[in-house]
């Protein structure tokens, strides 16, 4: 999965505001069994990035996804 934002913030705003953003992104992905990585590129070339690898022990108490859980897409 791959998400883009694009905002209206000043390059000051998006300094301050990344790692606010960053640490909410996280804190939705921590409770998945699942590993990830998450980069937040600023206006202004600052980077702040975030990784997670998740245990075996996590990803074998994955609940399995059914048809009816899946989102529609047309």
């Amino acid at each position: 999965m791959e998400i883009h934002l694009v905002s209206s913030l000043t390059p000051d705003d998006e300094s301050r505001l990344a790692p606010r953003v960053l640490a909410a992104i996280a804190g939705v992905l921590e409770g998945l069994p699942v590993s990830y990585s998450v980069r937040i590129e600023t206006a202004v070339g600052n980077a702040i990035h975030h990784n997670h690898t998740a245990r075996e022990d996590d990803r074998s108490q994955a609940p399995a996804a059914s048809a009816d859980s899946l989102p529609c897409v047309s």
